[in-house]
């Protein structure tokens, strides 16, 4: 038996309609990035004597279940969850990359910070390696931050190796809170490895 045209009709739109209803309650997603020290602190450093040494940050090495758009955090020490519609605006290890470059180009007034791409063949006195284990919003409102990094020298061999790890309290419930305070486990980091750079700097120059 074959359905009168105006109830085909009628029953097309209903369907139309629910389905632009369901788009209209989408929630929108947002986006975030790491944010680097102020500036302002660039007034506090005192630059060594000599010419400006060239640094460079090698591409940030990440674990595989933070390489994605979504920001993930943990619900506990074994689970992830994956937030959808709460993203990174690039991708997470240049973010840090970017940030810990702006950092440094801070900390160790007027050298040369650089981020390197592909095989950092850019000639440069110190290369900075930086692995990544941990980077994880807690559920007990921390950002932890777990990492090992490396600084070459010009000429390809170590000069050290340290770890670094830092807990940083989350001040708020949002995604903004938890963004800042990610961003300050990198300040710390960038701090640490400023202050071990600052006598090869010396060395380098004198």
């Amino acid at each position: 038996m074959s359905i009168p045209q105006s109830r085909l009709t009628i029953f097309s739109m209903a369907i139309l309609l629910t389905l632009f209803s369901g788009c209209g309650t989408t929630r929108p997603s947002r986006f975030y990035t790491l944010n680097p020290l102020q500036t302002l602190e660039s007034a506090k450093q005192v630059a060594l004597p000599g010419p400006p040494i060239s640094i460079g940050i090698a591409p940030v090495e990440i674990p595989d279940y933070l390489d994605r758009p979504q920001i993930v955090r943990r619900t506990d020490k074994s689970e992830l969850f994956i937030d959808e519609f709460d993203r990174w605006a690039g991708s997470l290890d240049d973010d840090i990359a970017r940030v810990l470059s702006e950092n440094l180009s801070i900390l160790l007034s007027q050298e040369h910070v650089l981020i390197l791409t592909g095989g950092g063949a850019a000639p440069v006195e110190h290369r900075i390696v930086v692995k990544v284990s941990r980077f994880d919003l807690m559920p007990d409102d921390t950002a932890l931050l777990k990492s090992q990094w490396t600084v070459f020298g010009k000429d390809g061999r170590i000069i050290l190796i340290r770890e670094s790890n830092f807990s940083e309290h989350i001040d708020g419930v949002d995604y903004g809170a938890r963004i800042a305070a990610m961003s300050r486990a990198i300040e710390m980091l960038s701090r640490d490895i400023a202050e071990a750079m600052k006598p090869l700097i010396k060395a380098e120059k004198n």
